[in-house]
């Protein structure tokens, strides 16, 4: 079976992380204090809980890493400015999230073998079943990731390279199916 969908024609989600526990960053302000040395941390106030992702607080002129993570009952922006150098790869704010905070901060260093401390939450998800996994303890923090652009994944396919794990959540989603991109 093979389905062909125009680009225009594909919604793609974040892909949410999930984190167990802080590691050495304990009390989880010590946490916040660890995320203010790389992000601009910025509470984000009440969100619309049954959407999948959360719009940046502003728009910018220069690109951005924005994600959004939930803590302690509430949900709060991080932000930094995408480095001019970065390879398209390494642009990606599931890139940066898991090099800086679960690698450099947590030392979460093998996600796609599964390591116990971290899980995906995948995007058609509305944002209150992050929140309500950590509310209920069995997790400490949630991270809600924008979702990729079409442009950057094709991007990337063209130049030869492979998308992060858990990093793009496309729809329509179909039970079984080969993703095929056109190289003219």
């Amino acid at each position: 079976m093979a389905v062909i969908f125009a680009e225009n024609r594909v919604k793609i989600h974040g892909y949410s992380r999930l984190v167990r526990d802080l590691g050495d960053y304990t009390p989880p302000e010590t946490f916040m204090a660890g995320l203010s040395e790389t992000f601009t941390v910025k509470p984000y106030g009440e969100i619309e809980d049954t959407v999948f992702s959360i719009p940046p607080l502003a728009e910018s002129a220069t690109p951005v890493h924005v994600m959004h993570m939930y803590m302690n009952g509430a949900w709060y922006e991080l932000s930094c400015p995408v480095d001019p150098a970065a390879d398209r790869i390494a642009s990606l704010d599931v890139s940066l999230l898991q090099k800086t905070v679960l690698e450099g901060m947590l030392g979460i260093t093998d996600p796609p073998r599964g390591d116990p401390r971290l899980q995906y939450l995948g995007g058609a998800r509305p944002l209150r079943d992050l929140q309500t996994r950590v509310d209920s303890g069995e997790f400490i923090a949630a991270f809600s990731m924008q979702p990729v652009h079409v442009d950057d994944v094709l991007g990337i396919a063209d130049d030869g390279g492979v998308m992060p794990p858990k990093s793009t959540w496309f729809e329509p989603k179909l039970l079984s199916g080969l993703v095929l991109h056109s190289l003219e």
